[in-house]
């Protein structure tokens, strides 16, 4: 069966200033106590060996979806809505990427502002869709 866990977590960056974020993973497992644990060893190996866990003081489970049968038309699985200008922050698909049977597709038209995100340099996101 497979297994989407999506996480908040709140961290203390470098420079000592709260923060507070959100990460997806997913696994294929036999049942959701054994999903819980693979996410768990997960998120515990990523804040022994990677940097960008070091600070990461909390993770919370908000959701576990557990997934029978792939739909065949789209379905929304999860939103969120926050109040206020959108924050700053930084948002990565497969980060620390461990699988090479997955493949991340962003919504990118122009690939001059793709290619200056790879080097990690700010670019503001255009619309997949406007209303009004």
């Amino acid at each position: 069966m497979l297994y989407i866990g999506h996480f908040s977590f709140d961290e203390l960056a470098e420079n000592k200033k709260q923060r507070h974020g959100y990460f997806t993973c997913i696994v294929d497992s036999t049942d959701v106590e054994q999903a819980v644990g693979e996410f768990k060893s997960l998120i515990e190996r990523k804040k022994a060996k990677n940097k960008h866990f070091a600070g990461i003081a909390a993770v919370y489970i908000e959701d576990i979806f557990e997934i029978q049968k792939v739909p065949e038309t789209a379905m929304m699985i999860r939103m969120q809505s926050s109040v206020g200008v959108f924050p700053e922050s930084v948002s990565r698909s497969l980060p620390f990427a461990e699988n090479p049977e997955i493949t991340a597709y962003g919504w990118a038209p122009d690939v001059r502002k793709t290619r200056a995100a790879e080097k990690d340099e700010v670019m503001e996101m255009e619309p997949f869709l406007s209303f009004g």
